[in-house]
């Protein structure tokens, strides 16, 4: 391998590492997990070239999630983690990966970044279920409410919830991996 190969496979690893340092999500993990997690996102992260369609996006999503649920454990219980769980890693390490690196290159990445889907950590979680309480007038308890409880099916109606305030509070001017850094911005203070 010559040296600017190396470099490169060094930077994507180093990208990888501060993404998932950066969801701090590890804790909640199982001790040794974090090698095999940072590996999984390199493989997946290597077939961001071919994904062309929202349709690709998911199922790489949707494969990711799955893979995580079926081989990772949480650390307190030794249960398996939730879809939010795995998708919060996931969506930040690839807003890292992609939005804010440019990666895998900035002209793929500029396809990439309006497929990216909003992260959901328990602060926005609960301002997603406030909102859909405003909107529906539903009986929703969103202080209960954490990212274990988030299946598949929850998430992808969260990820609609998403869209739908970005519609109504910035006028659509923004992108779900925006919305996420300005809601936690806001919710984190």
């Amino acid at each position: 391998m010559n040296n600017q190969k190396l470099a490169e496979q060094v930077k994507k690893k180093n990208i990888i590492d501060m993404a998932v340092g950066f969801t701090a999500m590890m804790r909640f993990c199982q001790e040794g997990s974090g090698d095999s997690i940072k590996k999984k996102l390199e493989d997946s992260f290597e077939g961001l070239e071919q994904i062309n369609t929202d349709q690709d996006f998911d199922e790489m999503h949707r494969d990711f999630c799955q893979w995580f649920i079926e081989n990772i454990r949480l650390a307190k219980s030794g249960e398996p983690p939730s879809y939010g769980h795995a998708a919060k890693i996931l969506d930040i390490a690839l807003k890292v990966y992609i939005y804010y690196c440019k990666m895998p290159t900035s002209a793929k990445a500029e396809t990439l970044v309006p497929l990216l889907n909003g992260a959901i950590d328990t602060p926005i979680l609960r301002h997603l279920f406030k909102k859909l309480k405003d909107t529906y007038k539903e009986p929703f308890s969103p202080s209960l409410w954490t990212i274990k409880m988030i299946n598949k099916e929850v998430y992808d109606s969260l990820q609609k919830v998403i869209r739908s305030d970005i519609k109504d509070s910035f006028k659509s001017s923004i992108l779900p991996v925006q919305y996420d850094d300005i809601m936690w911005r806001r919710l984190n203070r």
